[in-house]
């Protein structure tokens, strides 16, 4: 079974065709006035969180509670949560604050960071096949090759992404240390959006994640400015320093792999619509030159994620502002990036398949003639994309007919009785 990151509240949802319009996989119909999502066409993107005029839609992630399954719990922040608070809240207090929340330590992040940037490198350089190579890091961008470009998945770079690397080895030390099993330790992502939370409870690749849940930031944010508020005046309590160079939170600006490639043809691209626009260039053989593509699907990068809280312009002036008092690299880190790289396994431990979609998998034959069926029935529709129907375009709604999932005369063009239906609705939901 499919999981995504998303519930629609049935009772709120005013079936406004906002969602359906913003999705770019058409993964959401609108059904008797109602928004569903297909699942298999869903890659968590949250555009439908962001369009939604109703608040019908919302985000889940790890709960508070799930914590006390664990005996020892462990913290890994993203760069982008030491973005967010206003000035005078400093990495320390943050820490401190995650700390208060209950975990057991905080994980310092920036080694795994700066150890995939690494192994990235290395790849590049000895990979033989098609160019560019495509990060993962965005679990949104994998999704959408798995979905609508699934001729390019063999261009996913096939390594562990940082906070996987971080959970296997939060597992491993403090399993050592504490005399705990792995599954006594709970390790959990601070995430700035909600896409990351999916990747954690159901990885692209089909294996367990080595990490037990996240939490967003929108989530911890209150209480630990309220922690900071209060131990204003007070001595904090000593706290792990896991903010030790300008590296690490240069990766919240989205580009943390341009440094290490810049001997290389790197491209950084940010958006949904400009991703969908380059991977259609890239189909095309338009952007052969290019090595490596880094693409993040919110338009700027991990902070502006749909679970993060401040503006996207005042975390990079609060960035800007610690990176000043920071050196580039540290000799703590380095010297952990070097006993820990060697050991490493980096590769994945299962493969990214192209997403099997209904009609689109399975016998050829089969799906040229729903193919042939589809585009037969699209002439016969009026052409408008209107959406009143519950499908998005006239395109999707031929192939929602073939599939047997709509009739021809849901369409309101085709039936008056939809129509004066469709018409009593939107009375009702503006008075």
């Amino acid at each position: 079974m499919m999981t995504h990151g998303f519930r629609i509240d049935r009772d709120k949802c005013r079936g406004c065709l906002s969602c359906m319009r913003a999705c770019p996989t058409h993964a959401i119909r609108v059904r008797e006035g109602t928004a569903r999502y297909v699942p298999e066409k869903c890659i968590d993107c949250g555009s439908c969180l962001t369009a939604c005029p109703s608040g019908a839609i919302t985000a889940t992630t790890w709960s508070f509670q799930d914590r006390d399954k664990f005996k020892f719990r462990v913290a890994v922040p993203s760069p982008v949560l030491f973005g967010q608070f206003p000035a005078g809240v400093t990495p320390g207090q943050i820490v401190s604050g995650l700390l208060s929340l209950g975990f057991d330590a905080v994980w310092d992040y920036g080694v795994d960071l700066i150890m995939t940037s690494r192994a990235v490198l290395h790849y590049v350089e000895s990979w033989k096949g098609p160019f560019p190579l495509i990060s993962v890091s965005c679990p949104v961008v994998v999704r959408l090759v798995q979905v609508s470009y699934p001729r390019m998945i063999d261009q996913l770079i096939d390594l562990q992404i940082p906070r996987e690397i971080a959970g296997r080895e939060i597992k491993r030390r403090y399993s050592r240390e504490l005399g705990l099993l792995p599954e006594e330790i709970a390790a959990v992502y601070i995430t700035p959006c909600q896409a990351k939370t999916i990747s954690i409870i159901q990885p692209a690749e089909g294996v367990k994640s080595h990490l037990d849940g996240a939490l967003g930031i929108s989530e911890v944010y209150n209480p630990i400015l309220t922690a900071a508020s209060r131990d204003k005046n007070a001595k904090p309590p000593e706290a792990p320093n896991v903010v030790r160079n300008s590296t690490f939170l240069g990766w919240s600006a989205s580009e943390g792999l341009g440094r290490s490639l810049t001997r290389h043809n790197y491209l950084h691209v940010t958006g949904l619509d400009n991703i969908i626009q380059v991977f259609e260039d890239i189909e095309k053989g338009k952007l052969r030159n290019v090595e490596f593509l880094e693409a993040h699907s919110c338009w700027s990068g991990c902070m502006g994620g749909n679970l993060t809280v401040a503006n996207v312009y005042v975390t990079l002036s609060k960035l800007h502002s610690l990176v000043g008092d920071l050196p580039e690299m540290d000799s703590e880190t380095l010297a952990e990036v070097s006993r820990r790289y060697a050991l490493e396994d980096f590769s994945l431990k299962g493969e990214v398949k192209p997403r099997p979609l209904k009609g689109l998998s399975g016998d050829l034959k089969e799906r040229v003639r729903l193919l042939q069926e589809a585009e037969a029935l699209l002439k016969t529709l009026p052409g408008l994309n209107c959406g009143l129907c519950g499908a998005p375009t006239c395109k999707e709604m031929a192939k929602d007919i073939t599939l047997a999932e709509a009739v021809k005369t849901d369409c309101i063009f085709f039936s008056k009785e939809k129509l004066s239906a469709l018409y009593k609705r939107l009375s009702l939901r503006d008075r």
